[in-house]
């Protein structure tokens, strides 16, 4: 895929993306469960970001079933060194929102698995025709999570005092928020943006 086309698979999945984030938010809001504006506004990014890595996953595009698995780890870490510095790259917004976002994510343990899991989650499904599952894709995506991780602590010490507080997590919904922009985020590609990217930029 070509930038134009990621653009448009991502943007035709974040348009219905917006809708329900903004009703989570009313909802907390009626529940006097109160965000802090940039806890909001990092959130739409965190699942814009989303929505962008299952788009260049292959995930969201229709395709035969045609299993595709690497088993063997570090098979082609250095003939194809360019893919496994762009996987590295593509997971290092991962691990610097995520304590950005969520308090439990103070610790280097709980970033790396949840990239772990997250990386694991993709490679399953592209099992199903919607790209190759690659086990070395796994440990650069958690690489680039820890890298991304590591960004973030090394920002919050280099930042003075004063603007320190707009990168502290809050500590309402650590436990479910992020599962449900997840598991939102990947049902938005799996069923409507398909038929909408099909649709309206004919493309498969």
């Amino acid at each position: 895929m070509d930038f134009i086309q990621i653009v448009q698979r991502s943007l035709s999945g974040y348009i219905f993306i917006v809708p329900g984030l903004l009703l989570y938010f009313i909802i907390l809001k009626k529940k006097n469960r109160k965000q802090t504006k940039a806890h909001i506004i990092v959130s739409f990014i965190f699942c814009y970001y989303l929505i962008g890595i299952l788009t260049m996953t292959g995930i969201g595009k229709l395709q035969a079933v045609e299993p595709r698995i690497v088993f063997i780890p570090f098979l082609d870490m250095i003939s194809g060194s360019i893919d496994t510095i762009l996987n590295v790259i593509l997971f290092i917004p991962l691990g610097f929102m995520l304590p950005w976002l969520w308090n439990k994510y103070s610790r280097i343990s709980n970033v790396a698995l949840t990239g772990f899991l997250f990386s694991l989650s993709i490679e399953s499904v592209q099992i199903f025709g919607r790209g190759t599952t690659d086990i070395n894709d796994l440990i650069t995506n958690t690489v680039g999570t820890c890298l991304g991780y590591g960004i973030y602590k090394l920002l919050l010490k280099l930042i003075s005092q004063k603007f320190r507080v707009f990168l502290y997590a809050v500590e309402t919904n650590n436990y479910a928020e992020g599962v449900f922009f997840w598991i939102y985020s990947f049902i938005i590609m799996v069923t409507i943006q398909p038929f909408i990217i099909q649709t309206l930029f004919q493309l498969g």
